[in-house]
């Protein structure tokens, strides 16, 4: 493979790191573990299917919050691959010496206020009806999972905007945060079982997932946050092994191929992430 020095990328990199070219041979069948985020479900889910249809890999996943998985990961649990909502994770396992390579962004995405349809939201006066009294605010925990990260990033801005609707807010979303997330029925979003019992009126969460919320829970909208609230998530990969089959799963992220079952799964590929994912 050439990889002229202006143009190296990660995807080179990665490829001069595991020796693998580009026609690589067949593989004995091999297991690849892989912890990651959960919003990053529909993501593995292809990477499976191709590993298995291409390579002969299985997959095995195990999903949660991705400061969670990391804590597992320093206590030492040793999975081959860590896919994350964040680069902090990634990050912090490189700064450990976890990582075989650098850890990488793989995508951005986008954080969405999803909301009870009644309450009109708009970027206009979605400041004022998150402070509304009785109106309840659902977000993730922060440091166990990024989403909670960055909902409280989106109250950090508020802040700045309405000195003390911050801190209002941030004690909104504590006094739901204990609420169990008990789906209904098989396979239904977790969220959506709060919103039918009214528990809650909004939830701060990734717009990749919004769509399967609202399939599950009916009459609820969903509103972009605004470019002045904006957090800018980057999801992140720490690669953990050097296993030639787990370097070239992590090549297909990266490869056009990856990038574009990543934008299928409502995420935003790197080209098109701008200089946040980078």
């Amino acid at each position: 493979m050439n990889c002229h020095k202006k143009r190296l990328t990660w995807f080179c990199q990665l490829m001069l790191a595991s020796g693998l070219t580009v026609s690589a041979g067949a593989a004995a069948p091999e297991t690849v573990e892989i912890y990651s985020a959960g919003s990053l479900r529909g993501v593995v889910g292809d990477l499976a299917r191709e590993a298995q249809s291409r390579w002969n890999l299985e997959v095995k996943p195990t999903f949660g919050g991705s400061g969670l998985l990391r804590e597992r990961i320093e206590k030492g649990e040793k999975p081959d691959l860590f896919l994350s909502a964040d680069l902090a994770s990634p990050l912090k396992l490189e700064q450990q010496g976890r990582t075989v390579v650098p850890a990488i962004a793989i995508a951005a995405n986008r954080m969405c206020i999803i909301a009870r349809r009644e309450l009109q939201l708009t970027a206009d006066n979605l400041i004022d009806h998150l402070l509304a009294q009785g109106v309840r605010i659902r977000t993730s925990t922060p440091v166990a999972d990024p989403s909670g990260d960055y909902a409280w990033a989106i109250f950090d801005r508020i802040e700045r905007l309405r000195p003390g609707a911050g801190a209002q807010l941030k004690e909104k979303a504590q006094a739901s945060m204990s609420l169990p997330l008990k789906p209904a029925a098989p396979n239904q979003n977790p969220m959506a079982g709060l919103f039918k019992s009214h528990q809650v009126d909004v939830a701060i969460s990734y717009c990749s997932g919004a769509p399967a919320l609202m399939r599950d829970a009916p009459n609820l909208m969903s509103l972009v946050v605004p470019a002045a609230l904006d957090p800018h998530p980057v999801d992140g990969m720490a690669v953990l092994t050097d296993k030639p089959a787990v370097l070239r799963l992590a090549l297909w992220l990266l490869s056009e191929q990856g990038q574009a079952a990543i934008a299928q799964q409502g995420l935003v590929p790197l080209r098109a992430a701008g200089p946040a994912a980078q």
